[in-house]
């Protein structure tokens, strides 16, 4: 018998949508495998809802997504203009939200006050936003235990490649270090400074032009994701570190001539974070390596990390972001959950 698990999906920019393009593709697929049909019930936007109980067809979810940002309310005739969470959980509270809405390392919010108004509900999370995790780890996997529902993020770090996965899969080792490129940006912008000799600004409009940069690449160039997935990554192997403890260097301030000398030494220059747990300190620095290390040649948007254990080193290298990516994941994490509810 087919399981129909309810899901609202909460944010709906880059992420959102390529989740919702990867359901109405794949959702034959995945009850055909997993005896499991998912229904989206609900989107918000930052500008309220739409909503159909019983869930969206895949032609009007492929519809939704053809709107432009922040108007799916205005999708007839099941929008609801300047629909809050509470509005879509007073007529439909679904097995599963998907929380994807921007990282916001100041406060966490919204992300963070949607997910715990979900976890309060006693509704099952999955979440690519940062943030929350960051600042609250503790708390909401508490509230997740207290309230009997699962909460599953590994979108958050390498969402294209299971990192998260692979770190609770490693429960009998004790983890020594974790370090390695966490963000796709910055080495895409080294990578065009190292081979085609570009300045620092002439790599980051090639970034921003191909849509790998931000118009605004603050939160990649001066470390603050990197930063943040360390802090993900100390919380998940028990070892928490707080974000204002990561110590960052700035890439803007890279120069040129920095590069030509890494070159002439045989180096390359990468943007490595670092956990060491026995130090207990984390980091995000631009670091010369020598060619022969493996991080060296991981090139362009890829990422990569080394987690040295007791018993062994391991080295995983893949896709770290991007929207398909990242809905990847998320769709992981939701078909782990919807096994088992």
């Amino acid at each position: 018998m087919v399981k129909k698990a309810s899901i609202i999906i909460v944010g709906f920019g880059s992420v959102g949508r390529n989740l919702a393009k990867l359901i109405a593709f794949r959702n034959k697929i995945i009850e055909d495998k997993y005896d499991t049909r998912i229904n989206v019930s609900a989107i918000l936007d930052s500008r309220g809802a739409v909503m159909k109980e019983g869930g969206f067809t895949p032609y009007e979810l492929l519809k939704l997504c053809e709107l432009p940002r922040s108007s799916v309310s205005s999708y007839k005739p099941y929008g609801f203009p300047s629909a809050k969470l509470k509005d879509v959980y007073s007529k439909i509270i679904p097995d599963v939200q998907v929380e994807v809405t921007p990282s916001n390392y100041e406060n966490g919010e919204p992300g963070l006050s949607d997910i715990l108004y979900a976890l309060k509900n006693k509704v099952n999370i999955v979440s690519s936003n940062k943030a929350p995790f960051v600042l609250a780890y503790k708390r909401l996997m508490d509230m997740a235990s207290k309230n009997n529902v699962q909460i599953r993020f590994k979108a958050t770090v390498m969402a294209g490649t299971p990192l998260i996965d692979l770190l609770n899969g490693l429960k009998g080792y004790d983890i020594e270090s974790v370090e390695g490129i966490l963000n796709g940006t910055t080495n895409f912008i080294l990578t065009e400074m190292h081979e085609n000799l570009l300045s620092y600004s002439e790599a980051l409009k090639k970034a921003q032009a191909l849509g790998i940069a931000e118009a605004n690449p603050d939160l990649d160039v001066k470390g603050w994701d990197p930063a943040a997935k360390l802090v993900i990554i100390s919380n998940v192997i028990g070892q928490p570190i707080e974000l204002s403890r990561v110590d960052r260097d700035d890439l803007s301030r890279l120069d040129i001539k920095e590069i030509y000398k890494a070159i002439k030494e045989n180096k390359v220059i990468k943007f490595i974070a670092g956990l060491n747990i026995k130090e207990k300190k984390a980091s995000v620095k631009l670091t010369k390596i020598p060619r022969e290390d493996i991080l060296a040649s991981v090139n362009g948007t890829l990422n990569a990390v080394k987690i040295r254990t007791d018993v062994n080193n391991i080295t995983l290298i893949g896709k770290g972001a991007g929207g398909a990516e990242t809905a990847h994941a998320i769709l992981d994490d939701l078909i782990s959950i919807i096994k088992v509810i």
